[in-house]
């Protein structure tokens, strides 16, 4: 007769126990390698992490040792978790457990011999892995050879996707995406920005601080990681090569292939940006940094003069009219009551309602556009979460930018019709020099260095206030102000907007530039004219709180003689008074006027301590 396998270990049992005068019943006392005497189980086991629980540890006793023998009882196999309970409870919420089913035994093969790994633990959880996910790519990449060589700080299955907690994510769209890329984004960067690891391994300690000063950095940080690239999109999961290995994402020969991923229809060049840029280093990216060197520059000098400027204006005004109010005096005035009081026109219609477009777009400008700059700040995230993230965001401020460029077209027309009159070819042209220097231009003329001069005189009491004409120097400084911060941050926002075309004029590393004039140009225009601008118009005392005539577009007779005497005089001189003279402006108007002008003005003081805290103290 011939039997099984199974049969003959069934008769081995019988005859074993029989021989050995064991009586089957449910309270004898068995040894388990009697029966299951193979050495895996009688020799290994003993030798095994799990040798001093016994059997019974892990294998639930059964009823009947006769029903057992004859494989009509199983002893249940008890959960890991019984003893591995906190391991259990993350393990219940990993992918290999929720859409593998994989039990714990699927990795931890060999439970009865299995022994605590003594040598390099990297090595064997890559092994381990390797026997499912045979992925050649990680094993001859930087992170997978480097753990195979033995280097402990190298990054190997379990340092990216977790042990026990291998992350389960949405399937697929938009939030598989967001979970995915801000969770591994976060791992690469729990390494990269571990200084002393990357030193000890000859790699740059600050490429991770380097990503977060860029665009792609910025948006990550805030939280939107759909919205840009990520470290695996550009270094990809697995192949992770040095950039002079060919078969790396990031060789020259393949990145205008990666980068093209995100930016379809890139020209080659456009793989020149530089994606860990360190604006500070001369040697490796002089032009970046001489870029970086200007901006700062021209901040400083441009607060250190007019903030100066601004100090010694409010305190000789201050003081002034505090002495003067000591002294009881009260400055009369050449003019009637009934003739200081008239109104008298400064603006048209068209610039007030220009100033209003460009009061709006400015603000839509700085509100969603300083987040991205401040990106770490919880301002920044508070209000791009307002806005409905940074993808809305940045649809609200290039319409905001789409407005400003188009006042700033019809200011430059507007100025090519003041010079020409009637155009080119008329021969109004004959008079175009009288009319860029006359008194109605803002373009800067010798008058305005001694109206300057005077002026510095004032504040330290040497001299009498200047006489202006319908522009003062400062005025003209905010007017041609514009012309430099819509070149250098319109020119750079056009190009940030649209790098793939501009890359067919622009090699990659522009846009480094560009990143860093649009910002800097930005903080300068917002901070001069929160602070500057605001004071020359709104803050001065003798103005304060606010001057509604942008708004209203008229002011009182006695002011105009008060505070532009040249203008007035050649008024009444010319015979030009009288129809510049209008009603007193409406209640409406006036009350429109205060409320949209204090509304600003106190948003915009506000927004100026947030950036000087940021600034000295974020």
């Amino acid at each position: 007769m011939v039997h099984t396998g199974r049969t003959k270990t069934l008769l081995f049992c019988v005859l074993f126990l029989v021989c050995s005068g064991h009586v089957f019943a449910s309270n004898t006392r068995i040894n388990c390698v009697d029966c299951h005497d193979s050495p895996r189980f009688k020799t290994a086991y003993k030798g095994s992490v799990h040798g001093n629980i016994g059997c019974t540890g892990c294998h639930k006793s059964f009823e009947s040792l006769d029903r057992h023998v004859m494989l009509k009882e199983r002893p249940a196999l008890l959960s890991c978790g019984t003893c591995h309970s906190e391991i259990e409870k993350v393990y219940r919420n990993s992918f290999h457990y929720l859409y593998e089913d994989f039990r714990c035994y699927d990795c931890h093969y060999e439970i009865h011999s299995l022994k605590k790994e003594r040598g390099n633990f990297k090595i064997a959880v890559t092994n381990n892995c390797t026997r499912c996910h045979a992925n050649d790519e990680y094993v001859l990449s930087g992170h997978g050879a480097a753990v195979m060589k033995g280097n402990k700080d190298s990054a190997t299955c379990s340092d990216c996707h977790g042990l026990h907690d291998t992350r389960a994510y949405h399937t697929s769209g938009e939030k598989y995406i967001l979970e995915a890329r801000e969770f591994y984004n976060k791992t690469c960067k729990s390494c990269h920005s571990n200084r002393e690891m990357m030193v000890r391994n000859n790699i740059s300690p600050d490429n991770v601080r380097y990503y977060e000063e860029t665009y792609h950095g910025k948006v990550q940080d805030l939280g939107y990681s759909t919205s840009v690239a990520g470290c695996a999109d550009c270094h990809t999961a697995h192949n992770i090569l040095p950039q002079s290995d060919p078969g790396s994402t990031i060789n020259p020969k393949n990145l205008v292939r990666n980068c093209g991923k995100c930016h379809p229809g890139i020209h080659p060049r456009f793989a020149q940006y530089k994606a860990h840029p360190d604006y500070r280093d001369i040697r490796r990216y002089p032009l970046l940094y001489i870029s970086f060197i200007s901006m700062v520059a021209l901040l400083l000098v441009t607060f250190t003069f007019y903030w100066t400027h601004t100090v010694l204006w409010w305190r000789k005004v201050y003081w002034e009219k505090h002495r003067l109010e000591e002294l009881g005096i009260k400055l009369e005035s050449p003019l009637t009551h009934e003739e200081g009081i008239q109104e008298v026109r400064r603006f048209a219609v068209k610039d007030r309602v220009m100033h209003l477009f460009l009061v709006l777009s400015f603000f839509g400008l700085v509100i969603t556009g300083f987040p991205i700059k401040y990106h770490d700040t919880l301002w920044a995230k508070v209000l791009i979460q307002v806005m409905g993230g940074a993808h809305n965001a940045g649809l609200y401020h290039r319409a905001a930018a789409v407005v400003l460029i188009v006042l700033f077209f019809i200011a430059l027309w507007r100025c090519f019709r003041f010079i020409f009159p009637k155009g080119l070819g008329s021969k109004g042209r004959s008079g175009w020099k009288e009319r860029l220097f006359g008194p109605d231009s803002l373009a800067p003329n010798m008058n305005d260095w001694r109206q300057f001069k005077g002026m510095v005189k004032w504040f330290f009491n040497k001299g009498e206030y200047p006489k202006f004409d319908r522009w003062t120097y400062w005025e003209k400084f905010d007017f041609l102000a514009v012309f430099w911060g819509m070149v250098v941050i319109g020119g750079s926002g056009v190009t940030l907007w649209a790098p793939e075309k501009a890359s067919y004029i622009y090699p990659g590393w522009v846009f480094n530039i560009a990143s860093i004039l649009h910002s800097e140009e930005a903080l300068l225009a917002a901070l001069f004219i929160f602070t500057v601008h605001f004071f020359n118009t709104h803050l001065i005392p003798t103005k304060f709180p606010m001057d509604p005539i942008i708004f209203t577009g008229s002011y009182q007779l006695e002011e105009l003689r008060r505070l532009r005497a040249l203008e007035y005089e050649r008024l009444v001189r010319e015979g030009r008074l009288d129809e510049l003279k209008i009603k007193h402006p409406g209640i409406s108007l006036k009350l429109v006027s205060a409320f949209f002008g204090h509304a600003s003005l106190w948003i915009g003081l506000l927004f100026t301590l947030i950036l000087l805290w940021t600034f000295f103290f974020g």
